[in-house]
């Protein structure tokens, strides 16, 4: 009787979630509530960032990373090389957009293995308290 009580709780509480998530209404734009960039956006920044990295570690390399010599840092090439990585830096900062979807990704795979081992202790409890 007890468990029948359990499994009926379990369902019901299951029923009301799924509810709840399929109330939202439901556009074009799929993530548009949560604010996350759409392919447009993300194919925009990538035209920008790809090359800006490239060329910013080009330059970066040519001039100051390739030097196996490191004890004058007040040369003019060693200039043009910050130049190269204050490029890379711009280049990064457009990438910004995928990074949202990126943390999106991570937090929802972090979320569900959460709820699988909240219901992995909550099944293993109740194993173990029925267990005769």
């Amino acid at each position: 009787m007890f468990m029948n009580k359990i499994g009926l709780t379990l369902i019901s509480v299951l029923v009301s979630i799924t509810c709840f998530a399929q109330q939202g209404r439901r556009t074009e734009r799929a993530f548009e509530g949560i604010g996350l960039p759409d392919g447009g956006e993300i194919g925009g920044a990538l035209k920008i960032a790809i090359p800006l990295l490239f060329v910013g570690f080009l330059i970066a390399y040519i001039f100051m990373w390739s030097k196996n010599d490191t004890s004058n840092t007040n040369e003019p090439s060693t200039y043009i090389g910050c130049v190269g990585v204050i490029i890379m830096l711009v280049g990064a900062f457009f990438l910004l957009p995928l990074l949202a979807w990126a943390e999106f990704i991570f937090i929802s795979i972090f979320s569900i293995v959460i709820i699988v081992i909240v219901v992995a202790v909550i099944i293993g409890f109740i194993y173990f308290f029925f267990k005769k």
